[in-house]
């Protein structure tokens, strides 16, 4: 079965939860840009909204509001922010050992479509995706850095995947 019929299988529509991870954006000294477009790009496509979380660069904090969106029934969770090399950037390990199957094919087209755009700078994110299942559910994660053009650019690759990838999540 090639690419295309298995998207037409996949799931056209699911529910989804956005998480901001930002230290300054949590405290209410930033307003969460790039968080608000991803929710608002996801409801124009017809999905639904069940979580919209900002919380701090803090382990246990991703890791609940993860869980937390599992519990209300995500089916898709994009995170925004903590994907790059600071040392306070730890989405990426907080969110790693939870994954049953890690996507690296999503980080490293992410970073194609974001060197076209900002150049070699694109070395700097850690953008990655996995599915998580727990309880006969599989929730697909998308990782992205937490810039609007990030959001951008992630928010196509992730309309134009994420059934797909839920499709073969739950497999």
């Amino acid at each position: 079965m090639g690419t295309e019929e298995h998207k037409r299988k996949a799931p056209k529509k699911f529910r989804f939860a956005v998480i901001t991870v930002s230290d300054t954006a949590s405290r209410g000294e930033k307003e969460d840009k790039s968080g608000k477009f991803l929710v608002e790009e996801l409801e124009k496509a017809g999905h639904e909204r069940v979580l919209y979380r900002i919380v701090p660069d803090e382990k246990m904090a991703i890791i609940g509001a993860v869980v937390e969106a599992f519990e209300k029934g995500a089916e898709v969770v994009v995170t925004s922010g903590g994907t790059g090399i600071a040392s306070r950037d730890v989405t990426i390990e907080s969110l790693r050992p939870l994954f049953d199957k890690e996507l690296t094919g999503f980080g490293e087209v992410f970073r194609l479509l974001s060197y076209e755009e900002i150049g070699t700078a694109a070395v700097m994110t850690r953008a990655t995706a996995g599915i998580i299942r727990s309880s006969g559910r599989a929730m697909a994660v998308f990782c992205l850095p937490g810039s609007l053009g990030a959001a951008k650019t992630g928010i196509k690759i992730i309309l134009n995947e994420a059934g797909h990838v839920l499709k073969h999540g739950r497999e």
